[in-house]
């Protein structure tokens, strides 16, 4: 055989054994890649689907509203009351209204400060409640008694109903509003101890949320 002929383009068994075997190799590299990405893809989707979200809107709140009203229009009932004489009542009614949003505690009353003068001790008091009466303040017509709260001296009373805590219970108000009538009847004792004497005084209604 000449040196010089043609050359072979046979390439050598174990030559292309090895190319294919690398490009398997570059296949499947590139095939792992694409199964790698298409896991990275699921599970960045199966994360997304675990997103929760909250809208919290404006909050608002409002607190209870709750109180006690009369009808005296900034007077006395018993204003300027003089020459009293035993044996003779004198009686004064008054509305008392509750107006609030929440079911409050019962109504107490207790004296408004402490009385001065001296005819307090000689001064029988009778207080009652009833349903509203439509009369005038200071009018007891038409007035029903529904029970007696506090019977004794104004003195007594005066010195022992002082507040919220020791005062009398009055009526437990269950709707808004809600009235009662109020009658105050004050007798002057049969002593001479109580002539010539003279006293001030003043009540207080109080309710509180229960």
């Amino acid at each position: 055989m000449s040196s010089n002929g043609p050359q072979s383009s046979v390439v050598p068994a174990h030559r292309r054994r090895g190319r294919s075997r690398n490009s398997l190799a570059i296949q499947l590299s590139a095939f792992a890649l694409t199964f790698i990405l298409i896991a990275l893809l699921v599970v960045t989707s199966s994360r997304a689907a675990f997103v929760a979200q909250n809208d919290n809107s404006t909050n608002t709140v409002t607190s209870a509203a709750i109180a006690l009203s009369d009808n005296d229009t900034s007077t006395a009932m018993f204003n300027n009351v003089t020459n009293m004489v035993p044996g003779t009542t004198y009686e004064r009614c008054i509305d008392v209204t509750y107006t609030g949003t929440v079911d409050p505690t019962a109504v107490i009353l207790y004296a408004n400060g402490t009385p001065t003068g001296t005819l307090a001790p000689y001064l029988d008091l009778t207080v009652q409640v009833g349903a509203d009466t439509p009369a005038a303040f200071r009018d007891c017509t038409g007035f029903v008694s529904s029970g007696t709260v506090y019977s004794g001296t104004l003195g007594t009373f005066a010195s022992t109903r002082t507040s919220y805590a020791n005062g009398v219970t009055t009526w437990d108000p269950i709707g808004s509003p809600e009235t009662r009538t109020f009658r105050f009847v004050l007798t002057v004792q049969d002593t001479t101890a109580a002539a010539g004497l003279n006293t001030t005084f003043g009540f207080s209604w109080e309710t509180r949320t229960s």
